[in-house]
């Protein structure tokens, strides 16, 4: 993935459509001194399945990683998932407003030409359906 050599990092081909804080992220990590990248990637299995027993956590909590090698990184992650919660709660008020206050139908709402924010704005409005804050009159 990542190659270091004499004090020079090289980075793999990196796609030109990837956002910028994902590449700094990606330099983030790549600036991690080994040992720490690999104890840092552990722990993100780890921590990152959705079902894991608690023997696995304290698996996890046995990588340990100065923050301070890893502070650049750390914060990386902060600004994305910042954004990333940010367009979710922008997402979510715009479903709810246009189709449970303003009583559009979904199909009214979704884009002609982005798949993937019609496939998120479907996603949003499934979970206002399963959480039963919506009229499932409005699917007809």
């Amino acid at each position: 993935m990542v190659e270091k050599k004499d004090g020079y990092i090289q980075l793999p081909p990196i796609p030109e459509e990837l956002d910028g804080k994902m590449v700094g992220l990606l330099w983030e990590y790549a600036k991690i001194p080994k040992a720490d990248q690999e104890a840092t990637y552990r722990q993100y299995q780890i921590l990152s399945k959705l079902e894991r027993t608690q023997e696995e956590v304290n698996e996890a909590s046995v990588y340990q990683v100065d923050p301070e090698k890893i502070d650049g990184f750390l914060e990386s992650i902060r600004v994305i998932i910042s954004e990333l919660f940010r367009e979710a709660m922008g997402l979510s008020q715009y479903v709810y407003e246009e189709c449970f206050v303003k009583g559009k139908r979904i199909e009214e709402i979704l884009p002609d030409d982005d798949p993937r924010m019609e496939e998120a704005l479907w996603s949003m409005y499934m979970l206002f359906m399963d959480d039963g804050a919506g009229d499932t009159g409005m699917l007809s």
